[in-house]
């Protein structure tokens, strides 16, 4: 009769690695634009904004126990300028989004129509089909 042997089966432990284009384990801190350029072409999977909504209010917001008080101005003097800021950073992102990768720009009703035909000009019109476009 032959003798049977159990197998050892081993499981690998999940491991966070890094791409070999971008070390994930990296916050990258600072104007976007500035951060984006440091970034090699088509290296990210996914990228999710969520930036000024043009909506020409100013902001206060008091922050944890000590109530810090937070603010920004959500202000631009037009639409065109509000879209003329954010169509270099939406190129950037553009270039390093892979192929294969997917978009959300978080946005409302004050500019969501013209962020969305800036975003046809520079992703192509058929792009959405890979991408989320969340306006509350």
């Amino acid at each position: 009769m032959a003798k049977k042997t159990a197998a050892k089966q081993t499981v690998a432990s999940p491991r966070l690695t890094s791409s070999a284009l971008v070390d994930a384990r990296v916050v990258y801190y600072g104007d976007n634009l500035e951060q984006l350029a440091k970034l090699p072409d088509a290296s990210v999977d996914l990228i999710y904004i969520d930036p000024p909504f043009n909506s020409n209010r100013n902001y206060e917001v008091f922050w944890g126990e000590s109530k810090e008080k937070r603010a920004f101005e959500d202000r631009r003097e037009s639409t065109r300028a509000y879209i003329d800021y954010m169509r270099p950073r939406c190129v950037q992102l553009a270039r390093v989004l892979k192929q294969t990768g997917s978009f959300y720009y978080h946005c409302d009703w004050h500019a969501s129509h013209y962020v969305k035909v800036m975003l046809d000009q520079i992703l192509g019109e058929n792009y959405f089909h890979n991408a989320c476009f969340l306006s509350p």
